[in-house]
């Protein structure tokens, strides 16, 4: 199924729920929007290490922030969202962004649900090369399936759930379906605390199955979770094994998330995890903790499964009118059969605002990425600079003005370059209504 029909069902599946539930009243703030048209200059639009060519880019952006729970229906749905005209045409028109789709549909609440989770982006056909329209490509992951619960007393559960997925790479031979099955025996300690024990599996087959092997992934493991007033606690500790033509793969599975809210200001979080994954789930948990951006997932763009060791760090602080929020994740993956793509890769996000006035806002963002491939000790570092302007003109119109820099520093000189560019563009909508403090943490969470 092509790459924009997956994407279309997915969304039209959340607006199509979402309108059905429509007589129920909402729990949750009014969803935002804003759709802007704007233009783009740029001094270096290939990213060359010199002779670099200006480019005018007409942009149209379509950002949406919806999160609503109602008696029968939880959705949440993050986009941003563009279309680029490149006026001199040194790459064809393309759109891209990162769109998060979550709807689940309460057929027999706390009991029986349907869940049908969607996400699209973009990852770079090579790692090491810079960010360009030549070196990304659209992939789409959706999944779609039922989750169960039986009580088996007062406090004692049976969870069972399974989904069926399909992910699209728009270029690399990746294209897979998935069928995943999970079941897990849950007992309540306290209102806030539990234990589980789980297993669940997970059968990838890729249409080009010749050049890219199917493969199973078992999981068992035990969970406890722990909420209080303001920590939150989370920690899988169990066995993975993968099973793979003519091999299998053991290794131990363990995760933890913590969550603090250390003052009515700030909130912090720590998520690491040692587990088995695929370019496919990589590239969704990235998603999970960058958000809804224009930025490219950096994922490696192979079939192989590899063992994941990630380490993720959150920091979310407002205090009157400022705001701060910063990301720092490390991955460390070691494929199974493919060790030439053993890789690392540290991710950094930091958004910096400031209300200047009631009428205006000035952000600072930083966006950086970093890669070290063992097998040839190569290694790259991509840096986006941003300095935005916002002046609120009107109620629900709004004018932007921005700088960015763009970096690339490497070992490999054909992938050295800066590129400056200037964004001017105007915007209609409005933010979603958020609740007072800081912004809910973004971490990578557990299955």
């Amino acid at each position: 199924m092509p790459l924009n029909t997956l994407l279309r069902a997915g969304a039209m599946a959340l607006l199509a729920a979402a309108a059905s539930m429509g007589s129920c009243p909402a729990q949750a703030a009014a969803p935002g929007y804003q759709i802007q048209l704007g233009v783009i200059e740029s001094d270096n639009i290939e990213r060359l290490p010199t002779g670099g060519t200006n480019q005018t880019i007409g942009v149209e952006e379509l950002a949406l922030n919806w999160h609503e729970a109602r008696p029968w229906l939880d959705v949440a749905a993050d986009a941003d969202l563009s279309h680029l005209n490149y006026f001199q045409h040194t790459y064809s028109d393309e759109f891209l962004g990162n769109f998060l789709g979550q709807a689940k549909v309460n057929l027999i609440p706390e009991m029986l649900s349907w869940n049908i989770n969607d996400d699209f982006g973009q990852a770079p056909l090579e790692p090491l090369a810079p960010i360009t329209p030549a070196n990304r490509q659209n992939v789409n992951y959706l999944s779609t399936g039922p989750a169960l619960i039986l009580p088996l007393g007062g406090t004692t559960y049976l969870n069972v759930s399974g989904a069926y997925g399909r992910v699209n790479f728009q270029l690399s031979p990746l294209d897979s379906t998935r069928l995943l099955g999970k079941v897990g025996l849950l007992h309540e300690l306290s209102s806030a605390d539990s234990v589980s024990i789980n297993a669940s599996e997970d059968s990838i087959r890729f249409s080009n199955n010749l050049e890219n092997p199917d493969y199973r992934r078992q999981d068992a493991f035990g969970r406890f979770d722990a909420k209080g007033s303001r920590t939150e606690l989370g920690v899988d500790l169990g066995y993975s094994r993968l099973l793979m033509p003519g091999a299998n793969y053991d290794t131990p599975l363990v995760r933890l998330d913590l969550t603090r809210r250390v003052s009515p200001d700030s909130t912090i979080g720590v998520a690491l995890g040692h587990d088995y994954s695929d370019a496919a789930d990589a590239f969704r948990r990235l998603q999970v903790v960058g958000g809804a951006t224009l930025n490219t997932q950096p994922i490696v763009a192979a079939a192989a499964p590899f063992v994941d060791n990630y380490a993720t760090l959150a920091w979310n602080f407002k205090y009157l009118r400022s705001t701060l929020n910063l990301t720092l994740e490390h991955y460390r993956d070691r494929y199974q059969t493919d060790a030439a793509l053993d890789n690392e890769r540290t991710v950094l996000g930091v958004l910096a605002s400031r209300q200047v006035t009631p009428m205006v806002q000035l952000a600072l963002t930083e966006y950086l990425v970093r890669w070290q491939f063992d097998s040839t000790n190569e290694s790259a570092t991509e840096s986006d600079t941003g300095l935005q302007l916002t002046w609120r003109a009107g109620r629900d119109l709004s004018v932007f003005l921005s700088y960015f820099l763009a970096k690339g520093n490497s070992n490999v000189q054909a992938f050295q370059y800066t590129e400056n560019r200037i964004w001017l563009s105007i915007g209609y909508g409005h933010a979603a209504e958020a609740a007072p403090g800081p912004a809910p943490l973004k971490l990578p969470g557990r299955e």
